[in-house]
């Protein structure tokens, strides 16, 4: 199953795929962040929700070195957002 990943937080992700699985799944995730070459393993995910073209997933299974890649790709996330170039009006 292939998909992009829409939101994500060291507890879960929302995936963006056509792919349905039944709630309570259990799988393997591998998210390939842009911004790196290494892919982040969650060895253990289970599918908490399913909507049309969308799963979300909580992470139950993740090795301490992914999950400090996965919380410095989240924190480059969030700075990337504060620091973005707004509109100003007058």
């Amino acid at each position: 199953m292939e998909g992009r990943t829409t939101e994500i937080s060291m507890d879960g992700c929302t995936f963006e795929t056509s792919a349905t699985l039944p709630l309570g799944s259990l799988l393997e995730l591998v998210i390939k962040p842009a911004s790196e070459e290494e892919p982040i393993v969650v060895e253990t995910a289970v599918v908490r929700s399913a909507r049309p073209e969308s799963m979300g997933f909580r992470f139950i299974g993740l090795q301490p070195a992914h999950r400090r890649r996965l919380g410095q790709v989240i924190l480059n996330l969030l700075v990337g957002q504060c620091i973005r170039p707004s509109k100003l009006m007058y």
